[in-house]
């Protein structure tokens, strides 16, 4: 069956648990269950794009600063882009962003996830600067659902790149459990996602690339259909079409 995918959407990371029932997914890089930051993408940059879809494209020069908060319309026309190897689906939201996520129309599934927004006082843009992100580990940490967090061999990572050469911050999630919920029935979690965070103190984004498809038996299965690369190279490219069509 397919997994049961459980995701935080906000700009800013807050609760969120995975389902039960059927396997359910979520994400994480790190070693024993926690790291420090890293000071750079674990990527190499020139590396292919997953084999069985096309990025999107965008414009190699740097991205601009923008100087206003993005207005609705100019929102709702970044959220109407469409690509053609990904289904597209609108999510609602009430905090004056707009959320769309692509889905990958051929397998393995993968979504990537993004949300854009002007900084409000209630969604504050933080500094891209790791080792602020990195002190609030535990607050982005809780994208994991709760039966992957404190496993010996969940992986949470965060980490700063450069995005069309602005700074930016990125986590990378993986983990998988396997058991029985509480009437004994099978109950699987488990999450493989990189999540890109880019603000210039005015607008911000956040971009999840993250697994969809079916519970594959553990991490080493997980990593060897979605491996990190495939995830952040996603996440990049979408969040390059998006700030370069922001400003």
């Amino acid at each position: 069956m397919r997994g049961v995918v459980a995701l935080c959407l906000g700009l800013a990371a807050v609760g969120c648990q995975s389902g039960k029932s059927e396997p359910p997914p979520a994400a994480a890089r790190a070693a024993s269950g926690s790291s420090g930051p890293v000071a750079s993408a674990t990527a190499d940059p020139a590396a292919p794009a997953p084999a069985h879809i096309k990025l999107p494209r965008s414009p190699a020069t740097p991205v601009r600063r923008t100087t206003r908060p993005l207005d609705r319309d100019r929102l709702e026309r970044l959220s109407a882009a469409a690509f053609p190897d990904f289904a597209r689906e609108d999510h609602d939201t009430d905090d004056g962003s707009v959320e769309v996520r692509h889905v990958t129309q051929t397998r393995p599934r993968l979504g990537v996830t993004v949300r854009i927004g002007p900084c409000t006082k209630s969604r504050a843009c933080p500094a891209m600067d790791l080792a602020g992100w990195a002190a609030r580990r535990d607050e982005l940490a809780r994208q994991l659902p709760k039966e992957l967090v404190g496993r010996p061999d969940t992986r949470f990572e965060i980490g700063a790149r450069a995005l069309a050469g602005a700074a930016a911050i990125y986590t990378y999630q993986l983990g998988y459990s396997a058991g029985t919920d509480d009437k004994d029935q099978p109950s699987i979690d488990y999450s493989d996602a990189y999540i890109l965070y880019y603000n210039d103190g005015v607008n911000q984004i956040r971009v999840m690339a993250h697994y969809l498809d079916d519970a594959v038996g553990g991490i080493d299965q997980l990593l060897a259909i979605a491996p990190p690369e495939d995830l952040e190279k996603l996440a990049v490219a979408f969040a390059s079409f998006y700030v370069h069509g922001w400003d």
